[in-house]
């Protein structure tokens, strides 16, 4: 069956806007829609761009579909009725509609996903069809909830409650304040009395939070989350552009320890009640690749598996495997997360052209890439199928020699536009991973765990060695992506290290690009070097 996976929605609070296609259980496409209308989450909006972007990738029409999967399981006919008028205005034609539950989608997200044959699943966000954390059993097909919590009672709330105290964006900005934790004090603060955990569950106090109705979303995310009592207890709100004070950094560091110990709870407590050793997460909580860390590294877990698309864009796949399955196709795993759009040679040339661009071509892309980062050029590397997840694995990324030390400073100044505190991450040959880092697993393909630098490797890879030694690795095999593991050889021939700085393609604010007239306008609007875009290179005057 052709199963078509959206995800989305009216309201401001639904964001991270998708779509993913399976066919006979097979993904075969998935795209967020920002990457397509250039907004980024692309909040309150329904899958379009998106949609078509998946169909057109499968060769086939939406009359081919059997079956739109969405979450929404809660909301009633009103939503059902909704698509109906969507698609017909839209695309002409809307087929079946099915809706499911969102943490069950996001459960189906992770396990079908992994491969495992049987695992603990446990999905964390701020809150979907009510629920904001969801304990499960994945066996074989099948997946079968443990245990639900109800929102407000939400770890997700708590970290957005901290993120926007700290000054940042809510729902938008927490992987700042996960980056700015390591500068912090861990012990300084007991955050117990705003989130209570012991025997395997949590409470949150929302004593502290603005109150939200039953069935009502979440404030904006230009309100406040927290009420007077949080600043009375905790002190002033740091205001957008202020200082970020060693007092702000502290309360990242002990928030960022609370959602770490209360992680480790809930999985030890489903570890004890099922007695599995592998963990499947998704949810926008499962991207703290510095928790994960933690929960990769317990004692009984021998294996995780974090969805790569763990935020919301992840329910539509989640909701196109559970509609599969449930229409007798058995869900195969994805294998990867280069599941987006592609574009080839004459296809980049014919834009190159268009926009009256000087460019030339080359032979060996990875080649001259791993020369040029070896001179201490900064590159667009823009090659194959874009990544479906927020993280750049060597598609859409910006690359660099991670051995200067400078050259995190100059990213995030000339490149990124944004905060100094920001760290990037490496992509390092498979094989060579245990060299520099340290981790339970030598294989972490998708960037979302943070591994110890080992001390002899710190000053070989300053540039991304996060200021306490660890950083958020990706392991590359030839067989994951051939063209991406023959720049990493080629960079070891030259300077006898395979490992690289690699950050996504784009600049603070903006999506990553997706198409080549994305990855131009990206290179001259930043202090990029060179721009490597399949079998071309385009270059500034003084590069």
């Amino acid at each position: 069956m052709k199963i078509l996976g959206i995800n989305g929605g009216t309201r401001a609070g639904y964001m991270d806007v998708a779509a993913a296609l399976i066919i006979d259980g097979k993904v075969v496409a998935a795209i967020e829609e920002e990457r397509l209308n250039r907004i980024k989450m692309s909040p309150a909006m329904i899958s379009e761009r998106s949609v078509i972007e998946v169909l057109r990738i499968a060769g086939i029409s939406i009359n081919d579909v059997d079956v739109i999967a969405s979450h929404g399981s809660t909301w009633g006919d009103q939503y059902v009725n909704l698509l109906k008028g969507y698609f017909n205005s839209t695309f002409g034609y809307c087929p079946k509609i099915e809706i499911v539950h969102h943490h069950d989608a996001h459960a189906a997200s992770a396990f079908f996903a992994s491969g495992f044959d049987k695992a603990m699943i446990l999905t964390i966000d701020d809150s979907g069809d009510g629920i904001s954390t969801q304990s499960a059993i994945g066996e074989n097909s099948s997946i079968k909830v443990i245990n639900r919590v109800s929102r407000p009672n939400s770890l997700g709330i708590f970290y957005s409650l901290i993120t926007q105290f700290c000054g940042f964006r809510r729902e938008y900005d927490e992987y700042k304040l996960m980056g700015l934790s390591s500068y912090g004090n861990r012990d300084k603060y007991d955050f117990s009395w705003l989130l209570d955990c012991a025997e395997g569950k949590y409470n949150l106090n929302t004593d502290f939070v603005i109150g939200i109705a039953p069935g009502e979303p979440s404030p904006s995310r230009q309100e406040m989350f927290f009420n007077e009592k949080l600043i009375e207890k905790l002190g002033p709100k740091r205001l957008n552009g202020e200082p970020i004070t060693e007092f702000y950094k502290d309360v990242a560091a002990s928030a960022q320890k609370h959602l770490e110990d209360t992680l480790i709870e809930l999985v030890t407590g489903l570890h004890g009640e099922t007695g599995l050793r592998k963990l499947c997460l998704a949810g926008g909580v499962a991207l703290n690749c510095v928790a994960n860390q933690k929960l990769m590294n317990l004692d009984f877990v021998d294996e995780i598996f974090i969805q790569p698309a763990a935020s919301d864009a992840g329910v539509s796949l989640g909701a196109a495997y559970l509609v599969a399955q449930k229409n007798g196709d058995i869900p195969q795993p994805t294998g990867n997360t280069y599941l987006g759009s592609e574009f080839s040679n004459e296809e980049i040339e014919e834009t190159l052209v268009l926009l009256n661009t000087s460019y030339d071509t080359i032979e060996n892309p990875a080649r001259y890439a791993a020369v040029k980062i070896a001179e201490n050029k900064i590159i667009g590397w823009f090659q194959g199928r874009s990544e479906f997840g927020p993280r750049a694995l060597g598609n859409r990324s910006i690359l660099a020699n991670p051995q200067v030390a400078e050259m995190k400073d100059k990213i995030n100044e000339r490149i990124k536009f944004r905060e100094s505190f920001r760290p990037f991450c490496p992509s390092v040959l498979e094989e060579d991973a245990t060299v520099y880092f340290a981790g339970k697993s030598a294989v972490s393909p998708y960037m979302n765990i943070t591994y110890d630098v080992l001390a002899n490797a710190v000053d070989l890879i300053p540039a991304v060695t996060h200021i306490d030694q660890t950083s958020r690795i990706q392991t590359v095999n030839e067989k994951q992506n051939p063209l991406f593991y023959k720049l990493l050889t080629e960079l070891k021939e030259i300077t006898n290290l395979g490992v690289v700085l690699n950050t996504s393609f784009n600049v603070k604010g903006e999506p990553i690009v997706n198409s080549p007239r994305d990855a131009i306008a990206t290179f001259y609007g930043s202090g990029l070097d060179c721009l490597v875009i399949g079998n071309y290179v385009v270059k500034k005057m003084d590069s």
